[in-house]
């Protein structure tokens, strides 16, 4: 019989267990399925390089998925044992908590070792494997890096920007590149067209100009100056890794098979090896919290006796935010040396694993629980002071009582909506601490740099919630409706409601309804409040936690700037307090990209008049390629620039409203650049909100045709395929909309336009 009940556990396990790797797991990916989705159908990168991007991405993330998942499927498991009184029965049976934890910690230990095999073999190789594959994708398909009317810098030192791209990626019209890699030369590089040339063999990528100039500059000496005019140019870009930031390379450990990490750690002094040692205890620190889970998780499974799985969710959701904010808390101070690595790594597991050892020793043998006996009563004296009160006299809401069929129609509309309201807040709950921790997990090395002060980092997540909440409430809405019609349908109060004359359509109508206010309530919240928090939020993370100072008093370095179709700018430095500008170019270009000005100022300051200007040369290219130079000293110049123009911070679109982005779209348009790719966010905006309303219609005839026996569980995958194939139809069509292939109105509504003849005709067809 035992044997019987470890195998009957064991397969009560596996199925929430395979639904949260999938649901956490997929929260990870979605992300990136857009930009990902744009490099196959925009940038013309072979889908199998793309899909093994992808493969590279799963391993470190089913590491942090698996030990989240372990713990919810045991809290789960041991709910529903609890609920429906078989712990109990096993306990009259003979059968000890004890014995039944077995199967539990069977699992656990699977998943540990699973979860160890990832980040002491998998993880390290799959990361490298990842890096690999972009410098990859960049050697091949270099133009994925190149962007139209944008200056790019992916080239190492040479900055490009590039007026239009063929859809073969390949033609290029209206180049301008900066070679910056020697700094005391200023070499830009004008031509009227351009081509990319690969070389995988050689391991070489050529860009090729095609009827051009190139003058060149002493930055010290700006009367030193060269003009040289080409029919064909090639210039040979250097080529690396697009993710090799400073950060990255600042942790090379994540990438280090073990071996090497075990002998990094050991051959360097105390200071340097902290990095390492860290890293290296992680790795088998974070399998063991798999085992530490099921320890905490099981006996307050077993003892949760209402609630079900909501009371699990928010349990295991609580539990893993307490267990990464103690490893962070910890790992800063071991990368400080001011405590062990080896403590600060492995406490969070030994705190929890004692955790564990007594709440299952208090569902075992017991502990006294008469102190409790006041908490009960306390608990629960409001709702015995409300039942001694009696029943409720007449009031003035009696006169708005509804009697007959009506008023069963108005009782039932308000039961549906209450359960949908409550499946929608219970979502938002797991929705704001699944991005906590996601987040957290993220930035952690970050806040272990910056070591901000607690407040700081509580405004951080305060901020960061709404927003993500936002992007996630399409989501919560599907998984809520599919939740409420296939709980009606397991429980026949569909049925019953057919069989007393109330219609699907009807019995859908106040959850349409809802789902509606929330689209309106979404639209309200993008456009007042989602920019100002994006504003406070950016405000926190770079003032605050990184020290930066804001933005628009920010020091920049090696600006380029296009003020006008034909006219473009580098500042080597903009000091936005003294409101200056040093080293600055000035270039005018004739409609066919060819140079016919260019100005060299050591430094400009704003006043009153225009620009003042010290250590000027201005020169003008005449048609027949003669160069007339004028030099100055001390100037004032009015230039149609303000220095507005440039201490000016421009919101990112995701971070503007509607109204804010239609009207930089509209001056862009007016200054002749091409606002394909602006248009498309821009009806974005229009027809996100509304993809709540359109989740519940998809979702409810898809509830409605999920198997009575498959119960949440099968909810949870329809939701899961419903989503993915709503995101994968969008990023598609935006990825279309980007390459020219659709226009930006269409690419923004196919979804939605597709999933609501979907959706329709799907309901239409269901047994009213």
């Amino acid at each position: 019989m035992i044997r019987i009940i470890d195998r009957y556990v064991t397969l009560e396990l596996w199925p929430p267990f395979v639904i949260s790797v999938a649901v956490f797991t997929f929260f990870l990916v979605i992300d990136r399925v857009y930009q990902l989705t744009d490099l196959v159908i925009g940038k013309q990168v072979p889908a199998r390089l793309v899909l093994a991007l992808l493969l590279y991405l799963l391993p470190p993330l089913l590491s942090l998925s698996v030990p989240i998942a372990v713990l919810m499927a045991v809290l789960i498991a041991g709910g529903r044992l609890s609920a429906d009184l078989e712990v109990a029965a096993l306990k009259a049976s003979g059968v000890s908590p004890a014995r039944l934890l077995r199967p539990f910690l069977a699992v656990g230990i699977i998943a540990s070792v699973f979860i160890g095999w990832l980040t002491l073999a998998v993880n390290p190789w799959a990361s490298a494997a990842f890096q690999r594959q972009l410098f990859r994708i960049a050697e091949t398909q270099a133009t994925a890096g190149i962007q139209e009317r944008a200056f790019v810098s992916t080239f190492g030192r040479i900055v490009l920007y590039v007026e239009e791209v063929s859809p073969s990626q390949f033609a290029l019209k209206g180049l301008l590149a900066s070679d910056e890699r020697d700094p005391a030369l200023s070499r830009i590089i004008v031509a009227r067209e351009g081509r990319v040339l690969s070389d995988s063999e050689r391991r070489r990528l050529t860009l090729r100009f095609i009827d051009g100039t190139i003058n060149e500059s002493d930055v010290a000496d700006p009367r030193r100056f060269r003009f040289t005019t080409f029919t064909l140019y090639d210039l040979n870009l250097p080529l690396s890794n697009p993710t090799a930031t400073a950060e990255q390379q600042a942790k090379p450990e994540k990438e280090m098979p073990l071996g090497a990490l075990t002998a990094a750690a050991e051959g360097k002094d105390r200071g340097k090896a902290a990095p390492f040692l860290v890293e290296l205890h992680k790795r088998f620190a974070l399998p063991v919290a798999a085992v530490v889970f099921v320890l905490v998780g099981f006996p307050l499974g077993i003892r949760s006796h209402r609630g079900g799985r909501a009371v699990a969710i928010t349990s295991s959701f609580a539990i893993v935010i307490c267990y990464y904010i103690l490893s962070t808390a910890l790992e800063g101070p071991a990368l400080g040396g001011r405590l062990p690595v080896w403590l600060a790594i492995w406490l969070p597991n030994a705190i929890f694993m004692v955790i564990g050892l007594a709440l299952l020793r208090a569902v075992t043998t017991g502990i006294p629980t008469g102190w409790l006996g006041f908490v009960w009563r306390v608990a629960g004296w409001l709702p015995q002071g409300r039942r001694e009160r009696g029943p409720r006299g007449p009031g003035w809401t009696a006169g708005l009582r509804m009697r007959g069929p009506r008023g069963s129609s108005f009782i039932i509309d308000r039961y549906l909506m209450r359960q949908y309201v409550l499946l929608i807040g219970i979502g938002l709950l797991i929705g704001a601490a699944f991005s906590v921790i996601v987040d957290l997990i993220q930035s952690l090395d970050r806040f272990l740099r910056a070591k901000p002060p607690w407040i700081y980092i509580a405004q951080h997540f305060l901020y960061l919630v709404p927003r993500e909440l936002y992007k996630g409430l399409p989501l919560i809405v599907l998984v809520a409706t599919v939740f409420l019609f296939v709980s009606l349908t397991r429980q026949r109060e569909l049925d019953a409601l057919k069989a007393a004359g109330m219609s699907l359509y009807r019995a859908c109508a106040p959850i349409l309804v809802i789902a509606f206010l929330i689209s309106v309530g979404a639209l309200v919240f993008q456009e007042t409040a989602l920019p100002l928090i994006a504003a406070k939020a950016e405000e926190v993370d770079r003032v605050k936690i990184r020290g930066f100072p804001p933005r628009h008093l920010q020091q920049q370095g090696q600006m380029w700037f296009r003020s006008s179709d034909r006219r473009f700018l580098k500042i080597g430095l903009l000091d936005p307090v003294a409101r200056s500008l040093d080293g600055l170019i000035v270039l005018d270009l004739s409609p066919d990209f060819r140079l016919i000005g260019r100005l060299d100022v050591r430094r400009a300051q704003w006043v009153s008049d225009g620009w003042e200007m010290w250590g000027g040369i201005a020169r003008q290219i005449g048609a027949s390629q003669q160069v007339q130079s004028r030099s100055f000293d001390h100037r004032v110049m009015e230039l149609p620039e303000h220095i507005d123009d440039f201490i000016r911070v421009q919101k990112l679109p995701d971070a503007m409203s509607f109204r804010e982005l239609r009207a930089y779209v509209a001056k862009l348009r007016d200054g002749g650049h091409q606002v394909g790719t602006y248009l498309v966010q821009l009806y974005s905006k229009l027809s996100f909100p509304l993809v709540h309303l359109i989740m519940a219609l998809v979702a409810i005839p898809f509830a409605l045709a999920t198997p009575r026996s498959g119960g949440r569980a099968v909810g949870i995958g329809v939701a899961i395929v419903v989503a993915v194939a709503y995101w994968m139809v969008h990023s598609v069509a935006l990825a279309f909309a980007r390459a020219d292939l659709l226009p930006p109105a269409l690419a923004a509504w196919s979804a939605n336009i597709i999933f609501t003849g979907l959706g329709t005709a799907l309901l239409l067809s269901a047994k009213t």
